[in-house]
């Protein structure tokens, strides 16, 4: 029961600014589409700050960017969500591509249904952009989610502007921004998360016309000037934020029990 509140309470605090719309009929009216990528490191890292026991689940790159979601945004509004309550995730929908979405779309919190995440993202978001054509089926949505990571996978963004992740090295949200604005053209929408005074990069998102026409974030995020770089963020424009690089510590745990092995062993 605990992991489930656990859940429960992240998946609100993470979507929280795309809230339930109770009204259905104007659920599903919306302005744009977000498709939000996360870190999955700092992911990992909030996950764990709710309960230290908690473990993650994490793509076989480490290093790599996986999908959050695809949200259907109103500007200036919350929601729309949960469009149609009746239209319930359904597994076998997208047994064609789930291997993909294994690796792709993944469940960091370890220990939890391998469904979770893609149930909760279609439930509140996929029923709502259902209503455009290329999206109106569990298999469009989550295809159409692969496809974009095809073509704008920050990991790919950031790389070629040799911002990489570290543990030491810390960047600018500004650098951050310009990396991706230059490469696509648009401004997107930078996360952050806090954790013991230091601030690590979260989530991206970039957004697109209800006709799939990549176009700037305004009215999802807070606009935040400095130095007259203007970004799109909830980050500290005046500190430099870390883009962590994610170290199983279960791994260096075992290999020092190995060694005191070892040790007693020859003794």
């Amino acid at each position: 029961m605990e992991t489930i509140k656990y859940i429960t309470i992240f998946y609100i605090i993470t979507c929280l600014p795309y809230a339930i719309t109770t009204n259905t009929q104007r659920a599903t009216k919306f302005d744009l589409l977000i498709y939000t990528q996360q870190w999955p490191a700092t992911t990992c890292k909030e996950w764990k700050k709710n309960d230290p026991s908690h473990t993650c689940s994490m793509p076989k790159n480490v290093d790599s960017w996986t999908i959050h979601g695809i949200w259907p945004t109103k500007l200036g509004s919350m929601g729309p969500a949960f469009c149609n309550r009746t239209w319930l995730f359904d597994p076998e929908k997208i047994r064609p591509i789930e291997n993909q979405l294994s690796q792709v779309w993944i469940n960091i919190f370890g220990g939890t249904s391998l469904y979770s995440l893609w149930a909760h993202e279609w439930n509140k978001h996929g029923t709502c952009a259902a209503v455009l054509e290329p999206l109106n089926s569990e298999l469009k949505y989550f295809s159409f989610g692969i496809d974009l990571l095809q073509n704008f996978s920050m990991t790919n963004i950031l790389q070629s502007e040799n911002i990489v992740p570290s543990n030491t090295k810390e960047y600018s949200v500004v650098e951050i921004n310009n990396a991706i604005k230059q490469k696509l053209g648009v401004d997107p929408a930078i996360e952050c998360k806090k954790e013991n005074g230091e601030s690590y990069l979260a989530e991206i998102r970039i957004c697109f016309t209800k006709d799939f026409k990549i176009t700037n974030c305004d009215g999802i995020m807070t606009r935040k000037v400095v130095d007259y770089h203007s970004v799109l963020t909830n980050c500290n424009l005046s500190k430099k934020i870390l883009y962590p690089h994610y170290k199983d510590k279960s791994f260096y745990v075992q290999i020092y029990k190995l060694i005191s092995w070892l040790q007693w062993f020859t003794l």
